[in-house]
């Protein structure tokens, strides 16, 4: 089992370095970022996760197909841009 998920974290650690996903990781965190002005954390994020899903879903109708790892990506930024954005926040002085 150890194995498993051995090769499942290379695969995945190899595959989060193709540009693509760089790019997805990078649309998301700063989506979140911009997402987190307007809304509280669980909405920007669940705004952010949805609008990688619809883009996904578009994919698998008109493109190249439904990724996973574009997922994992978007999951990655989008918790990268609200760890960041929330400890941005919080360091700002109250009004």
């Amino acid at each position: 089992m150890n194995r498993l998920f051995g090769s499942f974290f290379l695969i995945l650690s190899a595959k989060l370095r193709e540009e693509d996903k760089v790019k997805h990781m990078v649309w998301s965190f700063f989506l979140t970022l911009a997402a987190l002005l307007l809304w509280p954390p669980e909405k920007a994020f669940a705004a952010v996760f949805l609008i990688g899903l619809a883009k996904e879903c578009w994919d698998l109708r008109f493109g190249s197909g439904f990724c996973f790892y574009d997922m994992a990506g978007n999951l990655i930024g989008s918790l990268a841009g609200l760890g960041f954005g929330l400890s941005v926040l919080a360091a700002l002085p109250i009004l």
